[in-house]
């Protein structure tokens, strides 16, 4: 079971150009600089980060989110108050991935989880991120892969095509021993729910 979340925002000073939140939970495992949604395009929580209004990079290490803005520029405290809000909810969607997964992968699994992964990464989730979308895999059994489809990709009408032409085909092209992909993503409560 995943520990509560904890977030807290440093004491700041209004004329400074760094806003400091620490949390008890992992938000990168090893440094992130990202000042570009492009540059975020492959780590989900940077990338809903930076698109907060008023700034201009994230850098992630560690448990330390530190925001970064122009001086002068924006008040901090509705950006701080905001950042929360975005990391709030995306571990609130990791816990929720994570308690859908009945069982711990073995070593093969985990091994065709990470080859899965870095697949999308390199060559599926450039192309999506144009789209403000992205693709990771959230479980594998045996050879079958299960995927979820986040940010503009999670309820877009395009998504089923995505999936079918885009993802499986390049899967099934590079790993050839994948058995079925399975989408995993509830369309219905996407930032642009065509399912509804």
């Amino acid at each position: 079971m995943n520990q509560q979340l904890e977030i807290q925002v440093e004491p700041f000073e209004t004329d400074s150009d760094t806003c400091v939140i620490r949390t008890n939970r992992e938000v990168a495992k090893t440094p992130e600089y990202f000042s570009t949604v492009e540059e975020a395009s492959s780590h989900p929580l940077g990338k809903k980060l930076i698109q907060i209004e008023g700034l201009e990079a994230v850098l992630l290490q560690d448990r330390i989110v530190t925001l970064l803005k122009p001086v002068p520029g924006p008040a901090w405290d509705p950006i701080a108050e905001q950042a929360s809000v975005v990391i709030r909810g995306h571990f609130e969607d990791l816990d929720k991935i994570q308690k859908n997964r009945s069982r711990e992968m073995n070593d093969e699994e985990k091994a065709l989880f990470v080859e899965i992964q870095n697949l999308l990464n390199d060559e599926m989730n450039p192309m999506v991120a144009a789209h403000g979308g992205y693709i990771e895999v959230i479980d594998v059994k045996e050879t079958d892969i299960f995927v979820h489809m986040g940010g503009g990709c999670q309820g877009c009408g395009m998504a089923a095509m995505t999936l079918r032409q885009g993802v499986e085909t390049m899967i099934r092209e590079k790993v050839p021993r994948v058995r079925n992909i399975h989408d995993s993503t509830d369309h219905a409560a996407g930032e642009n729910p065509f399912y509804e």
